[in-house]
């Protein structure tokens, strides 16, 4: 009889390494386009903005993915963590800094110049101090900082919601705030809900995310690009609302400590 080869499972193979490189190489390619629309945006083409901005949250879709499947197919690696974070800054952090500046910050010339630079060194930094926290299991359900893709979120939601009200980037000066606040609080230590590390990743769940994301992506798209609004502004505001309730209640706490001291 013959000796019967043993099989192994996808996830005892080498190529499921490959599944979540994929989806971290799909976010990578879709924000590379985004460059080449955001050129046609310059050269006169109307919805080359757009493209662009639409592109950066096509690429959050595979970028909220990739973590998801690679911990799922026990595929989590130290060549796969470099990769995504390569990724991360190119397309959350260099991509959504060249729209912002071309479609509007550009006008005011040197400070658009120097807040689009603070947004992607903001956005290495941020990434940087995540990259050395890895492993940290003090707070391992939030994020210190603003998540990049969610301050690419924000500069692309406000360039689409202002092209398809005006065709144009409306409120100027206040499209500048958003591209330094969304900077800012990346390198702040306010802690943001860590939504994929809440979610265990099972099948089950990463099946239930891709159907979720897809179906919400085409009701943002089809039915109200406003949609894509709400959760950032929720997002951002829980966070900074959830700061200053945790830092007003350690004040009272250090105030009691004192005067329980000076009573002694």
């Amino acid at each position: 009889m013959r000796n019967k080869l043993p099989r192994h499972s996808f996830k005892e193979s080498k190529f499921r390494y490959v599944v979540p490189n994929f989806f971290t190489a799909a976010s990578l390619i879709s924000g590379l386009i985004a460059l080449e629309f955001i050129s046609r945006g310059l050269n006169g083409e109307k919805n080359g903005f757009v493209t662009a901005a639409w592109l950066i949250v096509v690429s959050m879709f595979f970028d909220g993915l990739d973590g998801k499947i690679a911990r799922m197919l026990n595929a989590v690696s130290k060549f796969g963590s470099e990769i995504d974070s390569l990724s991360d800054f190119a397309v959350f952090g260099i991509v959504p800094a060249f729209l912002a500046y071309k479609s509007v910050l550009y006008e005011f010339g040197y400070l658009g110049i120097g807040v689009s630079i603070f947004y992607v060194l903001a956005g290495v930094f941020r990434l940087a101090r995540f990259n050395t926290k890895i492993g940290d299991k003090k707070k391992k359900n939030f994020f210190e900082g603003l998540p990049i893709p969610a301050a690419a979120a924000a500069v692309s939601a406000t360039v689409i919601f202002n092209f398809h009200n005006w065709g144009e980037i409306h409120k100027k000066n206040t499209f500048l705030v958003i591209v330094l606040i969304s900077a800012v609080l990346m390198v702040s230590k306010i802690e943001y809900l860590a939504i994929n590390k809440v979610i265990k990743p099972t099948r089950k769940t990463v099946f239930a995310t891709i159907i979720f994301l897809a179906i919400s992506s085409i009701i943002v798209y089809f039915l109200t690009y406003k949609l894509l609004l709400i959760w950032i502004p929720v997002y951002l505001g829980w966070g900074i609302i959830r700061h200053i309730i945790i830092t007003l209640g350690r004040h009272e706490e250090i105030t009691r400590i004192e005067e329980d001291d000076d009573e002694e």
